[in-house]
């Protein structure tokens, strides 16, 4: 793995061992990858606008097109929705003062990503293979291995493929969007595991709220003819847009 830069190595924060506050962004370049558009925002927003605002490299990858979240819209087919939900993307990054940043969208089905040994499981795990040779990060910001969605563990999956198939090391934080709503015990990391990074976000907050709200169409502010649709909550949005963003790190045992 990658060594931290020094200074930016976590501090005690608490008696519990793996609870620790670390200095923050980390330094160099970064990928950061979010299964759905609107992740990249909930998940690690405060990252992206800090980490650009100093000047690192962030390229963001979405996995997945986004478009399965009003499959009853009649108005929205799922070819119109994730054309929008990437436009809503880069409105998003754009509010995180990442529009010149690059971003690659993998376009796999939304709740319905290829097996392993499909062709186009191959064709997406070429691309990222690609965006790690080229951007050779020190950190990759990618979603947590057991979070409650298929999506979010299968694109933990291909970034694991991908990083071993590009022989590539380097240090992974992981990030959790569902886990406290819907996650199962089991579903949790544990301290043998996994340590605790939090990191303070109060200077760009804002900036990630602002980001947030560029998604319209998952706050059921755009797609109104499908009541069963996926609508971000209020408690979720403000669960996620706190004064800090917590990561996990696989916990390095000698």
């Amino acid at each position: 793995m990658c060594a931290l830069e020094p200074g930016w190595l976590p501090q005690l924060e608490r008696r519990e061992e793996w609870v620790r506050t670390a200095r923050f962004p980390p330094r160099g370049p970064i990928l950061v990858v979010a299964p759905h558009p609107d992740d990249e925002s909930l998940g690690c927003g405060g990252l992206i606008a800090a980490a650009v605002r100093r000047g690192e490299r962030v390229h963001t990858v979405f996995v997945t097109d986004g478009g399965a979240s009003h499959r009853n819209s009649a108005s929205w087919t799922r070819t119109r929705l994730a054309a929008r939900r990437e436009a809503e993307a880069i409105e998003a990054l754009k509010r995180l003062g990442a529009e010149q940043s690059p971003r690659s969208f993998l376009g796999l089905p939304d709740a319905d990503m290829p097996s392993p040994n499909s062709s186009a499981y191959r064709i997406a795990k070429a691309h990222m293979v690609s965006i790690l040779r080229y951007l050779s990060p020190a950190f990759a910001i990618i979603p947590w291995r057991r979070d409650p969605h298929c999506d979010h563990r299968d694109s933990w999956s291909l970034v694991m493929d991908s990083l071993s198939a590009a022989d590539h090391s380097c240090e992974v934080l992981e990030y959790a969007i569902w886990l406290d709503e819907l996650g199962l015990p089991e579903d949790r990391p544990r301290p043998i595991e996994m340590e605790i990074l939090r990191f303070d976000i109060s200077d760009v907050v804002d900036a990630k709220k602002h980001a947030v709200r560029a998604h319209r169409s998952q706050l059921g502010q755009l797609i109104l003819d499908d009541p069963s649709a996926f609508v971000l909550s209020d408690r979720t949005i403000e669960r996620l847009t706190g004064p800090e963003e917590v990561y996990w790190r696989p916990c390095v045992r000698e």
